[in-house]
């Protein structure tokens, strides 16, 4: 439990030091879009490259496909979860919502990659990726356009996420030998990611006065849904059904703080992001007491 906090802490530290630079005038909002620039289209494919490259296999495809059809099954379960709960937390469409999208997807690349990485080693990363990919469709497809507005178009799954993951699943199934150089690119760029990640986390969020985001006492129970009753259901459905194999994997990936995406979309419609800030805020801060729990009761 104490390995898990100091993993956690870790990354908290990081966003508190993105957060305190804004405060003192340091980092300014225009960094913050480069930053956001730079982790969706450089840092997180290069550490999704990084992994599938070496672990995704014909071997490793044949044995553990069954994560791929039991993440779209709890997909779906938590999507009508998150839609009759949403009604529950707001009366405007647009803050249920946030709250939708919160209850369905956590902060798993930013937050969750990097923490498994810590604790259990590249082959879990492997499996966590694999586990996020249905989610990872629906974040960048019906949950973009749920929170900007717009129509779902099918050209929002080639994002840099997923294309990323292809390329990295071609490069491990063919055996490919990536040059020298380009891994070793490819490697430093993944170091980047949980860093920068979390710096942009304590960014955004430092745009917002702490005390508002912090006080909103129904976001406690939404974090208490999202950090612990959910993905405790979920770990407690599959160890009675007996999949022990994937219930850490499925555990950890949706133990996760709310994401920056109910941040980050809102303001590309000019939306009021404060929901989205105080519940990524909150959940954060409680993941370094909830995560421990829920590695040590079901691990």
């Amino acid at each position: 439990m104490i390995i898990v906090m100091q993993q956690v802490l870790l990354l908290i530290l990081f966003g508190a030091v993105g957060y305190t630079l804004c405060k003192i005038g340091k980092v300014k909002n225009e960094h913050t879009k480069l930053l956001s620039v730079l982790q969706v289209y450089i840092f997180l494919p290069c550490t999704i490259i990084n992994t599938f490259s070496t672990n995704f296999t014909v071997a490793y495809i044949s044995e553990k496909y069954p994560l791929l059809i039991s993440s779209a099954i709890i997909m779906v379960i938590m999507i009508m979860v998150g839609y009759g709960l949403s009604k529950l937390f707001a009366k405007k469409s647009y803050t249920q919502y946030v709250y939708r999208y919160s209850l369905t997807v956590s902060n798993y690349g930013f937050f969750g990659y990097p923490l498994i990485s810590g604790l259990f080693g590249e082959l879990m990363l492997q499996n966590a990726m694999v586990f996020t990919l249905p989610i990872s469709l629906y974040a960048h497809s019906i949950g973009y356009a749920m929170l900007t507005k717009t129509k779902f178009s099918f050209k929002r799954f080639l994002n840099p996420a997923i294309t990323a993951s292809i390329v990295g699943a071609m490069i491990g199934l063919t055996g490919f030998k990536i040059p020298v150089v380009v891994d070793n690119l490819i490697d430093k760029g993944a170091a980047c990611m949980a860093p920068i990640g979390m710096l942009l986390a304590g960014m955004v969020v430092s745009e917002f006065n702490f005390i508002s985001l912090v006080k909103v006492k129904r976001n406690y129970i939404v974090a208490a849904l999202r950090l612990l009753v959910l993905p405790c259901a979920i770990a407690g459905t599959l160890k009675l059904l007996g999949f022990e194999d994937m219930m850490l994997t499925a555990l950890m990936m949706h133990a996760m703080p709310c994401g920056l995406n109910t941040i980050v979309f809102p303001c590309l419609v000019g939306e009021d992001c404060s929901t989205g800030a105080s519940l990524t805020l909150i959940t954060s801060l409680l993941a370094c007491i909830t995560v421990p729990i829920c590695v040590v009761l079901f691990s």
